[in-house]
């Protein structure tokens, strides 16, 4: 309805400039997440960004860096396209609209309301998570009633629909979607979860003591067992971990972690419990 109404107003450009912005905000979002070790669960298009619906939960420092790659690549994007108008001004008129979107977009998102990206850094940041959820969440339907009446008033007069939309999609954000937006963690889904149907292939892997987890997972597939050694500076073997002990490690840990870090953690641990 809100693109048809773009169209009937002339305003097609300005359309076209709303998705490519959305559609690119999602791409840093995921490719963020992807570099943290995680994937995306099911992505809503909205018009001020995707809601992307999950129930796993990551750590505080993964969550920031997923939520703010996307406004911050919006507004950076901008920048760019500003830039270019003083080395060539004829794009201009082609440009204008998309790089309006682009920063519309990645202000917008850095507010502190559901389901924003800024609500997720906030609550990040926050000591006590449910009380922060929780005024956010007031805050929110508090912003979005407030936006939605006065944009009705004022659409009447300017014809413009930009403003009670948002209104409702911050209603909708904190009634409906208030605190669920996440992504699921990769050791969940392949390439840990194994095909076992087609057979899999042993496969010996030598690896740094200083390798981060997130590298490791990227020998491991579907169709293969590896199992790691871990060797010093001068390539003798001081530890190693099959694709299971992986897997915890994964969980327990950022996924920036160097793995033998992460492993003698998981071994302080156990000792500490025992």
């Amino acid at each position: 309805m809100l693109a048809a109404f773009f169209v009937v107003l002339g305003r097609f450009e300005l359309l076209c400039g709303y998705l490519i912005g959305v559609v690119a905000h999602e791409i840093a979002h995921n490719r963020m997440a992807k570099l943290r070790g995680y994937a995306a669960g099911v992505i809503t298009v909205m018009p001020y960004g995707g809601v992307v619906d999950c129930k796993e939960e990551y750590s505080d420092s993964d969550n920031i860096l997923i939520a703010l790659a996307a406004p911050f690549f919006n507004i950076a994007f901008s920048t760019f396209v500003v830039a270019a108008w003083w080395v060539i001004p004829e794009v201009y008129n082609y440009t204008q609209d998309i790089c309006l979107a682009s920063l519309a977009l990645g202000l917008v998102n850095l507010l502190p309301f559901y389901p924003l990206d800024g609500s997720r850094v906030v609550v990040s940041f926050a000591k006590n998570k449910i009380r922060a959820v929780k005024i956010i969440r007031v805050m929110t339907i508090a912003a979005g009633a407030a936006m939605t009446i006065l944009g009705i008033v004022l659409a009447v007069v300017t014809l413009n629909v930009t403003l009670p939309v948002f209104g409702i999609f911050l209603l909708f954000g904190g009634v409906v979607k208030g605190g669920g937006e996440s992504y699921y963690h990769i050791t969940k889904n392949t390439p840990l979860v194994k095909d076992y149907s087609g057979g899999l292939i042993e496969k010996t892997v030598y690896v740094s003591g200083n390798t981060s987890l997130v590298r490791l997972l990227s020998y491991v597939g579907k169709d293969t067992a590896c199992f790691f050694i871990i060797v010093d500076e001068q390539g003798e073997e001081i530890d190693s971990i099959s694709e299971k002990t992986l897997g915890k490690l994964c969980i327990a840990n950022e996924l920036s972690t160097p793995v033998i870090r992460a492993l003698n953690a998981m071994r302080d641990d156990k000792s500490a419990d025992d």
